[in-house]
């Protein structure tokens, strides 16, 4: 994750630079006419994007790295959300201001209205997806509510302190600690994961589809739910 966000943050900066030695690569402008981008301060114009592309990009490559440094623990997935969607926004209320040509309301709304739709989708889904878990067994089948949740028989169920590194993701969430959904894990191969941490120990549930990794936010959670489905599958 650090280092897409190092490659991102590094794109966005070069971005920035090209922007303002290239000023028609910003949508919008490279389209006016030349009667139209007169009435354009593009100097002004290319100078905030430039600078706000390179705070986006600093943000995405060093601010992960910075929290973690100073031991604050932040979800990288959010805070590179949050980064891109905050500055996007700033700039689209500072973009018109360099603007002086007339244009419709609708035309002046869309872009606020685009803003507002994906942040609050983005968000929907995050918070979806960082809802309590919540597992339970009845009549040798496991039910695991909540997004990507699923019901499947299970032949066992034992706790494990670790489990073999993630390849991939194949289908479904993955924040750097919030991890739901279907996975490659090395030697296991394809499981479904539903990870609220990074901490051990593992619940792992054997079934006739693929095996099943469930932990909680912190180990003695953990521990104490992998004791109620125990007994659960046990009676």
């Amino acid at each position: 994750m650090i280092t897409m966000n190092l490659i991102v943050g590094g794109f966005l900066i070069l971005m920035g630079f090209l922007v303002k030695k290239f000023p028609d690569m910003i949508a919008g402008y490279n389209t006016m006419s030349e009667a139209q981008k007169k009435n354009v301060d593009i100097e002004g114009l290319s100078s905030m994007m430039r600078n706000a592309l390179i705070l986006m990009g600093l943000l995405l490559a060093v601010g992960i790295p910075f929290f973690r440094l100073v031991g604050l623990k932040v979800n990288p997935v959010i805070f590179m959300i949050a980064s891109v969607l905050s500055i996007t926004a700033v700039m689209l209320v500072l973009a018109p201001t360099y603007d002086r040509n007339k244009y419709p309301l609708y035309r002046k709304a869309l872009p606020f209205v685009l803003i507002v739709g994906i942040s609050v989708f983005v968000g929907f889904k995050i918070f979806k997806t960082h809802e309590p878990l919540e597992a339970f067994i009845s009549e040798n089948q496991i039910t695991v509510t909540g997004e990507y949740g699923l019901t499947q028989e299970i032949s066992r169920i034992e706790l494990l302190e670790n489990i073999p590194n993630i390849k991939t993701r194949s289908g479904g969430y993955s924040d750097g600690m919030v991890r739901k959904g279907n996975f490659i894990l090395e030697d296991w191969g394809a499981c479904t994961l539903f990870l609220l941490s990074d901490k051990k120990p593992y619940i792992k549930v054997t079934t006739a589809v693929k095996p099943i990794i469930i932990n909680f936010d912190n180990p003695e959670n953990t521990k104490k739910q992998f004791d109620r489905l125990q007994k659960e599958f046990n009676q």
